[in-house]
């Protein structure tokens, strides 16, 4: 295949696995293996392994629900962030200091989970896979501050405009397979 019709199919296969990770991921605690599923979608794209498909993303995904641990860390750090935020609206003391080290840490969780999601496969169990991406973000602060930077640019695209929720989704996924990819190398 040409180069720039390969280039323009491999954006096309990163878009759909957005909006497929994007749809699994409306209940938000089913956002972890969402990206999971997606994650091995587009591994398998860039290594021309294969083509996304719908059917190939919801074997993914329900394997990557069997475990609790991918619904119980989102609903965790939604339990966790959400009485953190009430608290520094709410007048905490020091709120303003608390809320920016809230901010540092969430990042940092939020790219620790993409790490997570992107090393996940169907062999693998979540508690070893989110005990490593745990320790890479750490020791691997360049490419967490990657993803960071990554999940900020998101944001701001899909806050200016909210039609990129749709495949915004598979851009993270995308960049967590970079960095991941990266590592390796």
């Amino acid at each position: 295949m040409k180069t720039q019709y390969r280039s323009l199919t491999l954006l096309a296969e990163v878009l759909f696995v957005g909006l497929l990770v994007g749809v699994a991921s409306v209940f938000v605690v089913t956002s972890l293996a969402a990206a999971a599923a997606g994650s091995v979608l587009v591994t398998e794209v860039a290594a021309d392994v294969r083509t996304p498909t719908v059917r190939r993303f919801a074997r993914l995904f329900r394997t990557a629900l069997a475990h609790p641990v991918a619904v119980l860390a989102p609903a965790g750090l939604l339990v966790v962030g959400a009485v953190d935020v009430v608290a520094v609206l709410g007048g905490l003391p020091g709120g303003r200091v608390f809320g920016a080290v809230l901010g540092l840490v969430l990042a940092a969780l939020l790219a620790a989970g993409l790490r997570g999601a992107a090393a996940w496969r169907p062999e693998r169990r979540w508690p070893e896979v989110l005990a490593v991406a745990g320790r890479e973000t750490v020791s691997d602060w360049r490419g967490s501050l990657g993803l960071v930077a990554a999940i900020v640019v998101v944001a701001v695209v899909v806050g200016q405009a909210p039609a990129f929720v749709v495949v915004a989704p598979g851009l993270l996924v995308l960049a967590a397979v970079a960095v991941g990819t990266r590592e390796r190398r």
